[in-house]
């Protein structure tokens, strides 16, 4: 029954991999826009010295030109404010920095809500420093889908880019998890199913004031899932769409900023349910990990049928990764890791739990942000 299952699942997320490919391609082209609506760009910081410069020259290469781009420095101890200030030249720029931050906020939600209140755009977008806009015509892209697919927020899936060798082995598998387990036309109907990526939101303005915003999850580390299920939950459409030709994100660097990172956002993914991430892992451990386990285990006892069996199994689980790496532009001579590759993302969101479980809270760039309401 086990074999059974497996099989029955990896052929499931092989229809549903071919058709978000499907569906992300057919969405690649967009109506140019008549009318251009004024817009406003908001980046929270916090240190971000090493990202600030690259991400404001991106933005500001855009071909769109009726906005606005609003940074908000969350308290910085760095060089941040300081390389922002350089840019103040610019006409579209304002630069608001943050002292203090209320009981209750999550600072990167609090330095949003700011931005917002300073905001005059019909819409909204809400990026981060570490994302780069690598298409001068990407503004004009979002817009046009916004208004054509009658959206309330429209989220990027960026080209994730990697360096290091863990990254390589590690954050592949975030693109996977995308395009795998994501039913992605179905997150645009009307359903509770609800995601987003924080690298891109984009907000019509006054959907995103009559879901309270920021201020809603002001205590959410994941903001992005968060305000995706504030959307639904009011009626709101939503599209996550293939953005490795517009925007670019290298979201860690090392093992010890994937280890932190992971940890304080996967708990928060599955709505702080011990009950949900269990289930979770148990099923993706039986599907993609056990396959492996049953290979060797066929070796060892001589089985023929056991390693016939799960070497079917095992090249159905590297044709789902192959096609997802291909696709996403990852260096496929790390495709053989997978299995290691699941198993740390195992740990850490194992990890994750511990963390809220006994300190009630997550260490994130020198705060400490407790676990509220759960």
């Amino acid at each position: 029954m086990i074999d059974i299952f497996i099989f029955f699942s990896l052929i499931s997320f092989l229809i549903i991999l071919i058709n978000n490919i499907f569906y992300l391609e057919e969405e690649k082209e967009n109506i140019p826009l008549k009318e251009r609506p004024f817009l406003s760009i908001i980046i929270p910081v916090r240190n971000e010295e090493e990202n600030i410069v690259d991400c404001l020259n991106s933005i500001l290469n855009q071909k769109y030109e009726n906005f606005e781009l609003i940074v908000v420095d969350d308290n910085s101890n760095d060089k941040t404010p300081y390389l922002v200030e350089k840019f103040l030249k610019n006409r579209n720029l304002k630069f608001l920095r943050l002292n203090f931050l209320p009981e209750g906020w999550m600072g990167k939600n609090f330095a949003c809500w700011n931005g917002f209140n300073l905001s005059k755009g019909e819409y909204l977008l809400f990026t981060d420093a570490d994302t780069r806009f690598i298409d001068e015509d990407l503004v004009e892209y979002a817009i046009s889908k916004m208004k054509e697919k009658d959206l309330k927020l429209l989220s990027l899936i960026p080209k994730i880019e990697t360096f290091s060798f863990i990254e390589k082995i590690f954050m592949p598998l975030w693109s996977f998890a995308f395009i795998t387990f994501l039913p992605l036309r179905i997150l645009s109907k009307k359903n509770k199913f609800a995601f987003a990526l924080g690298p891109f939101l984009l907000f019509e303005r006054n959907f995103y004031e009559k879901i309270g915003g920021h201020k809603e999850i002001k205590d959410e580390i994941v903001d992005d899932i968060f305000l995706a299920r504030k959307v639904k939950e009011n009626g709101g459409n939503i599209a996550l769409l293939n953005g490795k030709k517009f925007i670019k994100v290298r979201f860690y660097k090392n093992y010890e900023e994937i280890k932190k990172g992971v940890t304080k956002s996967a708990f928060g993914a599955f709505n702080y349910s011990y009950k949900i991430l269990f289930i979770f892992l148990g099923v993706s451990f039986i599907i993609f990990i056990l396959p492996f386990l049953n290979f060797l285990r066929g070796i060892l006892i001589s089985s023929p049928n056991l390693i016939k069996i799960s070497f079917l199994q095992i090249s159905l689980i590297y044709l789902l990764k192959l096609i997802s790496d291909i696709y996403n532009s990852h260096d496929l001579k790390y495709t053989i890791f997978f299995p290691f590759s699941l198993l740390i993302g195992f740990y850490l969101c194992i990890n994750s739990a511990k963390e809220a479980f006994f300190k009630k809270g997550y260490v994130w760039k020198e705060r400490f942000y407790p676990v509220f309401k759960k």
